[in-house]
């Protein structure tokens, strides 16, 4: 079963989404060369009780897990694909890396949820054309996100916009429902033929995250229970929006 939104609930989750976008923005305004990733998570705590929602990832233990996610903000940096722990994270962000930031929120009783990458000083001219790419394979991933499509269509057309850069999808990740839940039904492959076909429906509110690999599309475990890291060591971004599906199609909520 998928979870449907009332038109309160729609209304919830609009401002949920624009209030995600501002704290995204102001915290890529503090993140810059010198940044303690420690201080990052704490920023994005700051920011999001400021905009009086919740850390929906603090304390969440997916299926899994071995223990709860502690941070308010996934920080995942260079070959970091996703879910990378930033709570008392040492480490220091340097000129060139590739910085992907994941935020959950909860606000008023419903999540939303939204990744960017951030070039951080002086970024190579590959490095530059990931983080487009990555933009831009998520912006077609969405478009095709259309009532009477399936997720299969999402996938298809991300892993399509990814190799026209020359770039893979990463396939053992993908997006899902969110909205009630942190993750819900349906998953949201980010290439094509995976087997997945649920349709797309007027009504749901999905999280389109698909992530791209400057190298293969193969990940490793990063070694803290959370993180995963490409197999090659190359570089890895990602963008995600939560959406959603109106009859004219998607509606992104977490831009202004």
């Amino acid at each position: 079963m998928y979870n449907f939104y009332s038109k309160e609930e729609i209304a919830i989750l609009r401002e949920g989404g624009k209030r995600l976008e501002m704290i995204m923005r102001d915290l890529e305004d503090f993140v810059r060369v010198g940044t303690v990733v420690a201080d990052i998570d704490k920023k994005a705590l700051e920011l999001i009780k400021s905009y009086e929602a919740e850390p929906a990832t603090v304390g969440y233990q997916p299926r899994g897990a071995s223990f709860p996610f502690p941070s308010a903000v996934c920080i995942s940096i260079n070959d970091g694909i996703a879910h990378g722990i930033s709570t008392d994270n040492p480490r220091v962000i340097q000129s060139g890396d590739v910085v992907s930031a994941d935020i959950v929120i909860k606000y008023k009783g419903l999540f939303v949820d939204t990744c960017r990458t951030w070039g951080i000083g002086r970024l190579s001219p590959k490095d530059q054309e990931l983080i487009a790419a990555a933009r831009e394979v998520t912006d077609n991933a969405i478009k095709a996100a259309l009532p009477g499509n399936t997720v299969n269509d999402i996938g298809a057309a991300a892993e399509r916009t990814a190799k026209e850069y020359g770039f893979q999808t990463v396939k053992e990740l993908g997006g899902h429902g969110v909205g009630r839940k942190i993750h819900d039904k349906p998953f949201i492959p980010s290439f094509e033929g995976s087997g997945y076909n649920d349709s797309i429906l007027e009504g749901m509110v999905l999280a389109i995250e698909p992530i791209i690999n400057e190298g293969s599309w193969k990940m490793k475990n990063g070694g803290d229970g959370y993180l995963y890291v490409t197999a090659d060591g190359k570089k890895s971004a990602q963008f995600e929006e939560t959406v959603l599906i109106t009859k004219d199609g998607p509606e992104i909520l977490t831009k202004l």
